[in-house]
């Protein structure tokens, strides 16, 4: 029931629950109760998408760091606060840092990197790969991974 549930709100997220109920051939009250128990167990969360093109961002880059395991933590979590980012993570391998940046230009790409990245005492390496098409960009799955 679940997955026919969450089956909709892919297709459109903005079904209300009578809706719902009724394609499913049950009552909006174990709907809801449903979605609650999705949302508050962590296996689903509706939530709106952004849709960066249209805010006016042009650019998007992949930018994978370089720094010192000790400030790592500090400098993926301060970035992470940055509205352009909407991915940040600390990985394993020669880059200990991803994050994925949107912004309006390349020259703001420049002056988050510059003036903030590269600016922590630490950060040895900044490699920005600028995507010029995205084939595959899920957006009705999300992997998060939780501290235990």
């Amino acid at each position: 029931m679940d997955r026919e549930i969450v089956a909709l709100l892919k297709e459109d997220a903005r079904i209300s629950n009578r809706e719902t109920a009724r394609r499913l051939g049950i009552s909006d009250t174990l709907v809801r109760k449903r979605l609650r128990r999705l949302s508050e167990s962590g296996l689903a969360k509706i939530t709106a998408v952004t849709d960066y093109v249209a805010m006016g961002h042009t650019t998007t880059a992949l930018v994978r760091v370089v720094s010192a395991p000790k400030v790592a933590r500090e400098v993926v979590e301060e970035m992470a606060k940055f509205e352009q980012i909407s991915f940040a993570a600390l990985t394993t391998g020669r880059f200990n840092i991803v994050l994925l940046l949107s912004a309006r230009s390349r020259r703001e790409v420049a002056d988050i990197i510059h003036k903030h990245l590269r600016s922590w005492s630490g950060v040895h390496m900044v490699e920005t790969l600028e995507l010029v098409e995205t084939v595959k960009h899920r957006l009705d799955v999300a992997l998060v991974v939780r501290d235990k």
